[in-house]
C-alpha cells in the first residue's frame, strides 16, 4: 500500500499510535461490512448499505459510489449518502479533468487534502446535493481486475485521513465491487430465465394448438383410407395401405408431441397387458420380432394409450438401428411387484458415455447417421416421461459398438396393488453390468411375423 499511496497527489499520513483493540474493532467493522453486503441481495438495498456502511467504518461526513458508464465514456454517481442522493443520480463526471476520473482511468487510490484549491474538483455535484465537501479520498473499485467505479469518502469527521482509512476504503471497495457484480449476474439470470420461461410458454401453446388442429383432420384421413382400404381394387390396394399407414404414423407423432408438452404428473391408471402391447409393437415394427414371455397373463398398471405409444417408439427405434439380418427381442417376466420389459436388439449398440443421455430430448449419438431415419429425436425422452408417470423405471445398457442394445422398463404389476399415495416411488435402478441381451433367460414361446 505504502508504493501505491506515494503516488497520490496528498501524501497520506499515517496513523500513530493505533492500539490493538483499535485495530481489532476496525477489523471487525470490515468483518461487518462483508456480512451485510454478501446477505444483501436487491441492488438498490446493497448499495444504499455500501455507503452508509463507509461513513460509519471511516467516520466520515459522507460517501459516494460512481460506476463507469460505457454509454457516455463517463463516471455516473448510483448511490450517495445524504439527502442529496437522489440529485447526484442526474450529474455525469467526465474521465478526463476530474479528481473521480483520475482515480478511475490510473487505477489508484488519491487524497486530496484541499479540494477548494485542486482543480480537478467537480463542484456540479456539490452543487446538486447541497454538501461541502473539502477532504476526498477516493479508491477505485475493481471487478475482474479491471476497474469498474469509484468509491469515495469526504470530510473526516476527525480531521484527516490516514493510511489505515485508505487501506479500509480499499478492502470495502474490493468486497463491494464484487458483491455488484454478483448482484448483476443474479439480476440477468433472472431476466434471462424470464425470458427462456415466456419463450417456452409460447413454445408449448404453439404446440397444443398445432396438435390439437392436426387431430381432425388427420381423423378424416385415416377414416377415407380406411373405406379405400376396404373398397379399393386389389390393383390400388397397397396405395390405400400406404395412406393409411402415413395416418397412423402422423397420430404417433401428434400423440408425441402431446406427451412431451404434458404437464400432468400423473397417468390415467388402468390395466394394460403385456400381450396387447406386443401386439401393438408388431403393428409398427415392420419386421420380425421375437416374443420372449414366460406368463401370457400378465398385465401392468399404466395409461393404456400412453404405454402403447412408449413400446411403439422402443421398438420403432430398435428397429431402426438394427440391419435386416439382425433380431429384435420383446421380453416380459413377473418380477415381484412389477414386469420387466426389455427391448433387446442385435444393432450398432451405444458407448457407456451415451447410455443416460441417450433419453435427453434430441440428442444423437451419431447426428449424421440418426438423421437418416425418420422421427422428432424425442422418442426416448417421451418414453422416460410416460414410465416415470406410470411410477416406474427405464435404462438401458449395452455391449458397445456393434453389440445391440437393451432398453430395461420395470412397470407396476396390475395385480400387485397400488401404493399408498396411489403411485410408487421413482427411484433409479442401482448400476447394472453392461450387457447387450436381457439379464434373464426364458424359453422362447414364439415369433410375431410383420
Amino acid at each position: 500500500m505504502s508504493g501505491a499511496m506515494a503516488l497520490t497527489e496528498t501524501p497520506v499520513p499515517a496513523r500513530a499510535g493505533d492500539t490493538p483493540e483499535a485495530a481489532l474493532g476496525r477489523l471487525r467493522r470490515l468483518l461487518d461490512v462483508c456480512v451485510a453486503l454478501n446477505s444483501t441481495r436487491d441492488i438498490d438495498e446493497l448499495l444504499a448499505t455500501l455507503v452508509q456502511t463507509t461513513t460509519v467504518v471511516l467516520r466520515c461526513e459522507a460517501a459516494s459510489i460512481l460506476l463507469y458508464d460505457d454509454r457516455d465514456a463517463a463516471l455516473r454517481f448510483i448511490a450517495a449518502s445524504g439527502d442529496g442522493a437522489d440529485a447526484l443520480r442526474d450529474v455525469v463526471v467526465p474521465l478526463d479533468g476530474s479528481l473521480a476520473g483520475t482515480i478511475f482511468r490510473e487505477d489508484r487510490p488519491l487524497l486530496a487534502a484541499d479540494l477548494a484549491a485542486d482543480p480537478r474538483h467537480f463542484a456540479e455535484a456539490a452543487e446538486a446535493t447541497g454538501v461541502r465537501p473539502e477532504v476526498l479520498l477516493g479508491v477505485p473499485m475493481r471487478a475482474d481486475g479491471a476497474p469498474i467505479g469509484v468509491l469515495e469518502a469526504i470530510n473526516p469527521t476527525d480531521g484527516t485521513f490516514d493510511d489505515a482509512d485508505a487501506e479500509t476504503l480499499l478492502v470495502i471497495a474490493a468486497q463491494a465491487a464484487v458483491a455488484l457484480r454478483n448482484a448483476w449476474q443474479r439480476d440477468a439470470l433472472a431476466a434471462a430465465n424470464a425470458r427462456l420461461e415466456e419463450t417456452d410458454r409460447a413454445r408449448v401453446r404453439f404446440l397444443a394448438v398445432a396438435s390439437h388442429e392436426l387431430r381432425t383432420p388427420l381423423a378424416t384421413v385415416r377414416g377415407y383410407a380406411e373405406v379405400l382400404a376396404d373398397e379399393a381394387p386389389p390393383a390400388l390396394r397397397p396405395f390405400a395401405d400406404e395412406v393409411l399407414a402415413a395416418g397412423r404414423r402422423m397420430t404417433e407423432i401428434v400423440e408425441t408431441v402431446e406427451e412431451m408438452i404434458a404437464t400432468d404428473e400423473r397417468s390415467e391408471a388402468g390395466s394394460v397387458r403385456v400381450t396387447d402391447l406386443f401386439a401393438a409393437a408388431r403393428a409398427v415394427a415392420g419386421r420380425a420380432l421375437t416374443l420372449d414371455l414366460t406368463d401370457a397373463r400378465l398385465a401392468v398398471r399404466a395409461d393404456p394409450a400412453r404405454l402403447r405409444l412408449a413400446v411403439s417408439h422402443l421398438v420403432r427405434n430398435a428397429v431402426a438401428f438394427t440391419p435386416p439380418d439382425g433380431t429384435v427381442t420383446l421380453s416380459a417376466r413377473a418380477a415381484g411387484a412389477d414386469v420387466a420389459l426389455c427391448v433387446c436388439d442385435t444393432g450398432r449398440g451405444i458407448a457407456p458415455e451415451h447410455l443416460e443421455r441417450i433419453f435427453e430430448p434430441f440428442y444423437q449419438v451419431d447426428a449424421t447417421e440418426s438423421r437418416a431415419h425418420e422421427g422428432l429425436g424425442v422418442g426416448l425422452s417421451v418414453v422416460r416421461s410416460i414410465v416415470m408417470r406410470a411410477g416406474g423405471r427405464i435404462w438401458a445398457t449395452s455391449g458397445g459398438d456393434g453389440r445391440g442394445t437393451t432398453l430395461h422398463l420395470r412397470l407396476p404389476r396390475a395385480d400387485a396393488g397400488p401404493a399408498t399415495d396411489g403411485r410408487r416411488p421413482m427411484s433409479l435402478p442401482r448400476p447394472l453390468p453392461v450387457v447387450s441381451a436381457p439379464d434373464w433367460t426364458a424359453p422362447a414361446v414364439g415369433v410375431l411375423a410383420a
